[in-house]
């Protein structure tokens, strides 16, 4: 830590001991665990950057080794230009002056670290800037996982910016080093453990020099990928089965350089078409395009009625069931752009936020130990959504209500200034809402370096808004506009989820989420049930249908009726192959035709040995857990394996594409999600275990177990697990059940009743893995567990599979205990 630094100045104009041909010229740089000198050689002819490290500060090993110095050397099997590798370790002692520490020759970059270059030369940051950094980088990153080598400090002062203007003539201006791997702090203040985590904050600090408005159109374009993409998703998500790029640089590299010509794609995004039918398949990749947002958003959306009432909800379901979709197309600066702002249908002001610059500015978030900061992210938070509210509300009403908005706007901004607490600058034009906004952009800005420094005493923190603040703003502007008196706010914030917020911070902010008014709502999105906190840091529980509802975009779907899913998914796919001019279909009936098929049919044959063809719009509507990305890419694959857009001629066959080819590509589909959970940390192969588990146990049920629950005693037919009771689980297996939900591998259903009359939960099995165990899509059957079982499948699943797995050997009469609680039995 900067406390066991000594002063820089004992080792100006001396020679190193054990090296004297090396003079130390200059001081370049100090961070918090040692000092960069420049040094001159004689025997190298040349400068050599040196860096001094008090031994105190260097990592060690679990028992105490020196382990720094393998790590260090890590460096030198990186042939990447990028890396300044290290010449020399040395050791310094001087028991007169006191300090013992480690010297690391390497090689001299003449340029400034990138912290130095963003403070001092921010007019330089440029969007090209920042791509060729992040191209570097990426190239940099690819070398590192193939050899299996990380950084584990990357930060914006290991990495150098060199100026090459004055001897290179063919490269670019700028080029980028990267120092001291292996050389991690010792202080733990490291915002980030993980080196993709550490380059998406260096991205964060980069995209926040740059000026926005006086962006061109390409740049504005590139900028959004790189914060809504790139910062938000593919460099911070860890698991590759909702992010094919995540964790992939060189495929990260490939698109970073083809931007330019997605930005050609989208440049007609006025126009509103489509090269294809399958682009954009996320929120984020139609960046700054709101009239393509808008003609790609379907109002048949299944639990659109729940997250417009007028209750605090919570919006849960698997990654790509068009959560971010839905939230920013129902916020005011959405409609505002796509000319759909009419005040008769405006029933709420919608304000959308998503949470990435959120999660930069409070990484790894714990409550401080200072009074006076506990506040500090309910202040960042409030400065911006009233800023964003204050900016789209002036927008609406200066177009809808000029006269009423110039009478009222000096007495709505008098209040709020009162509601703030914030000292008004003598300013002829300061009771208006632009001199708030502006006001708020700063206040936010603070807050940002409050955090940085929360923990230090010395650092003062100002005054903070209380969770009640924004609330109270909202109750102002609603008393001084009249057009407001019958219209909400409704905060729609996005991508609410742990661990990226993490529980603390949630803890944190729910003061101010979950609190019940009249003038304005909060809708939070979040990734799973289990990924966001259902109580506060005062020890409040807050209770679903109370405080809050839970709408499960999974459930709704699943329980949504056959006709009702249909026209939804119709009208999705008839959207997009609209706005393809060049692809000649433009109904998905006609593209992969109807087949209604009998569940109770399907499972006979599956008893008898046939392995069924799953083809048409039903099985589509079937495969979908609500997440309609999946159903979207699926039907590309299927297109692409036909011959692509120019095959696709009409004729008089049922389909335009094969039953063959659709069954193919539905079945790989469920195979390449298995092989990408794989890869998931530390749960991947549990998971894949429990699913496969389940499903083989599930199958063996279909082939030799009749359902009890009708007359023609048809197959059993089980695609969940319902507990006899509300499981009682261990914390590993917690953890474990966890992480299913999280994924989505099963999807969580409380509305079930178990024979004993307890509310249990169900658990569905995610409906694109049926097809990979050959099952049914009923929802009918359940695998019914006792609670030691529940446990066991969840920590020894290939033990649950032997038990619970049945065959054709099996008597009739220990078949059919399956369905009966054994209490009753």
């Amino acid at each position: 830590m900067r406390s066991n630094l000594p002063d820089p100045q004992l080792f100006l104009r001396k020679t190193i001991p054990s090296r004297p041909d090396i003079d130390i010229m200059e001081i370049v740089d100090s961070g918090n665990d040692g000092h960069v000198f420049r040094a001159q050689s004689t025997a190298l002819r040349r400068d050599v950057a040196c860096k001094v490290i008090p031994r105190s500060n260097l990592i060690k090993g679990p028992n105490g080794e020196e382990s720094w110095q393998e790590e260090v050397h890590k460096a030198d099997a990186l042939k990447n230009p990028t890396v300044v590798k290290f010449l020399h370790i040395l050791e310094w002692k001087d028991a007169t002056l006191g300090f013992d520490c480690v010297v690391l020759l390497s090689e001299f970059v003449d340029g400034k670290c990138l912290r130095k270059f963003i403070s001092k030369d921010e007019e330089d940051i440029t969007v090209a800037f920042i791509v060729s950094w992040l191209e570097s980088m990426l190239n940099l990153f690819n070398e590192m996982t193939q050899k299996g080598i990380k950084h584990g400090d990357l930060h914006a002062g290991n990495i150098l910016v060199e100026d090459r203007s004055s001897f290179d003539l063919a490269g670019p201006q700028y080029a980028f080093r990267v120092t001291d791997f292996g050389v991690a702090d010792a202080s733990s203040e490291q915002r980030f453990k993980d080196d993709f985590l550490q380059l998406a904050d260096i991205l964060s600090q980069l995209l926040s020099a740059i000026d926005y408005a006086t962006c061109s159109p390409k740049d504005k374009f590139i900028f959004s990928v790189l914060r809504n993409e790139f910062q938000a998703r593919h460099l911070t998500e860890t698991d590759v089965t909702r992010d094919s790029l995540a964790r992939r640089p060189r495929e990260l590299f490939q698109r970073l350089r083809g931007l330019g010509s997605e930005f050609e794609l989208v440049a007609t995004s006025e126009s509103k078409s489509l090269k294809t039918p399958f682009d954009f398949l996320n929120c984020e990749q139609i960046g700054e395009a709101p009239a393509l947002l808008r003609a790609l958003y379907s109002d048949r959306f299944l639990g659109l009625a729940e997250i417009e009432s007028r209750n605090n909800v919570v919006v849960t379901g698997p990654r790509g069931c068009g959560k971010s979709t839905v939230f920013r197309s129902l916020s005011l600066d959405q409609r505002l752009r796509v000319d759909d702002s009419n005040p008769q249908g405006t029933d709420y002001i919608g304000v959308y936020y998503r949470c990435d610059d959120l999660y930069f500015t409070f990484p790894r978030y714990v409550l401080p130990d200072r009074v006076e900061a506990i506040d500090t992210p309910i202040h960042f938070v409030i400065s911006t959504l009233l800023s964003k509210l204050l900016d789209s509300l002036q927008l609406w009403a200066e177009r809808h209500f000029p006269e009423q908005f110039a009478a009222a706007e000096s007495h709505a901004a008098k209040n709020l200034w009162g509601v703030l607490g914030l000292a008004k600058p003598r300013d002829p034009s300061i009771d208006s809402l632009k001199a708030i906004v502006t006001r708020l952009n700063k206040e936010r800005a603070r807050a940002s370096g409050w955090q940085r420094f929360v923990n230090d005493p010395k650092r003062p923190i100002g005054p903070c808004f209380g969770p009640e603040v924004l609330l109270l703003a909202c109750e102002a502007l609603s008393k001084a506009f009249s057009f407001m008196h019958e219209r909400p706010v409704y905060f729609f914030i996005d991508d609410y989820s742990s661990p990226k917020i993490s529980k603390n911070l949630q803890m944190n902010l729910n003061r101010m989420f979950f609190q019940r008014t009249s003038v304005c709502f909060f809708k939070l999105s979040t990734e799973s049930p289990v990924s966001f906190v259902k109580s506060d840091m005062d020890g409040k529980s807050y209770v679903e249908t109370r405080e809050f509802i839970l709408q499960n975009l999974g459930l709704a779907y699943l329980h949504a009726e056959v006709e009702e899913k249909l026209i939804f998914i119709e009208d999705v796919f008839r959207r997009r192959l609209v706005l393809t001019a060049s692809f000649p279909v433009k109904e998905l009936s006609i593209l992969v035709g109807s087949n209604v098929q009998s569940n109770n049919d399907l499972a006979r044959g599956i008893r008898d040995g046939e392995k069924s063809k799953l083809w048409g719009r039903e099985i589509l509507c079937n495969l979908c857990s609500g997440d309609v990305h999946f159903v979207i890419s699926l039907v590309g694959t299927m297109v692409r394996d036909s011959g692509g857009s120019e095959a696709m001629t009409t004729g008089s066959a049922a389909c335009i594409i094969s039953p063959a080819t659709q069954n193919s590509a539905i079945r790989a589909a469920a195979g390449s999600f298995l092989k990408d959970l794989r890869g998931i940390p530390r749960f991947g192969e549990r998971l894949v275990d429990i699913v496969e588990a389940f499903g083989n146990v599930a199958n063996s049920h279909l082939k030799f177990v009749d359902s009890k629950n009708e007359d023609r005693n048809p197959p059993k037919q089980a695609t969940r697990i319902e507990p006899y009771e509300t499981p009682s689980l261990s914390e590993e297996a917690k953890q474990v059940y966890d992480e299913l939900l999280r994924y989505s591998v099963f999807i969580e259903d409380f509305r079930g009743k178990s024979l004993r009359g307890h509310v249990v939960p169900r658990l569905y099995l995610r409906r694109f893995l049926i097809p990979h165990f050959n099952l049914t899509f009923s929802k009918r059957d359940s695998i019914r567990l006792a609670s030691a079982d529940f446990e066991t499948f969840l920590l020894k699943p290939r033990e649950f599979e032997k038990i619970h797995q049945v065959d054709k050997h099996q008597p009739i009469q220990d078949r059919t205990l399956f369905d009966v609680d054994p209490e009753e039995s």
